[in-house]
């Protein structure tokens, strides 16, 4: 596999600094990690950073900023705080980037999000970091992964690229022509996963639900995983491409066990 493979470690249950080892044990190049997996590791961000310098493992992105464009004024100074707290996270850990999924707050300010992006990019470019937008299923404005690439494509920032996550593409009704007019260097990563039936927005409470509990491994449920990945390698794709499963139940195995089955099903779809 030509790309560099990643698993997202909200699949894996455990200790922080074992939960590294068994992603690369699997054969993971890279992980997603989040803030709270640093926050619970004994030694923090510098038993991190060790750990994965030992196991020549790389960081996909840190996670999550969240609702950052688009928050209502009031709250700005609050959100730029926690931006420089995830870059300051980012760098402590030897990461690049940073995920900042599209706002989900009902009082989205959709007219403040281009300044907001603007800020945080020109911010992360200080620190020597990226960007990953990532539009949602239920985010307030960039619910969709074209609208996202059109205000991104408008506003150029040179640090800041797409999440192409299935989920939510397929949630939304998109297949895989969505990414027809994306280039691949827009594209940061790519998120796999799959369902075990269809959810939409117009029921937004079991759309969640699944989204952040029975999601499952690419090619064990209903989606047409192997167009999106075609489409993907047709279009040249040579960025991160990985696992993001928030599964109730593979999460209550041992994370070894967890990892291989994750790593096996990535194997199979992306060739």
């Amino acid at each position: 596999m030509a790309n560099p493979v990643f698993l997202n470690l909200v699949l894996l249950e455990g200790e922080p600094l074992t939960l590294l080892h068994a992603a690369k044990q699997a054969g993971f190049d890279e992980v997603e990690i989040w803030q709270e997996n640093v926050q619970a590791a004994e030694g923090g961000a510098k038993a991190i950073r060790a750990q994965a310098q030992r196991l020549n493992l790389g960081f996909t992105n840190c996670q999550v900023l969240r609702d950052f464009a688009g928050a209502p004024l009031a709250l700005r100074e609050e959100k730029r705080q926690q931006a420089q707290q995830f870059f300051q996270l980012a760098q402590a850990i030897g990461c690049r980037t940073v995920q900042a999924p599209a706002c989900t707050r009902e009082d989205c300010q959709a007219e403040l999000i281009d300044e907001d992006l603007c800020w945080l990019s020109a911010g992360a470019a200080r620190h020597d970091l990226r960007i990953m937008y990532e539009p949602m299923a239920w985010s307030t404005v960039d619910n969709r992964l074209g609208m996202a690439w059109q205000r991104l494509k408008r506003l150029d920032l040179p640090n800041v690229g797409l999440v192409v996550d299935l989920f939510h593409i397929a949630a939304r009704g998109d297949d895989a022509s969505v990414l027809e007019d994306i280039p691949p260097q827009r594209i940061y990563e790519v998120q796999l996963c799959d369902m075990a039936e269809a959810v939409t927005p117009d029921d937004m409470l079991q759309l969640v639900d699944s989204a952040r509990h029975h999601r499952l491994l690419p090619g064990d449920g209903i989606l047409p995983v192997a167009d999106f990945v075609a489409a993907l390698q047709r279009k040249g794709y040579r960025g991160p491409v990985g696992i993001e499963v928030f599964n109730n139940r593979l999460k209550q195995q041992p994370p070894q066990v967890t990892a291989a089955q994750a790593f096996a099903a990535l194997r199979r779809c992306w060739p």
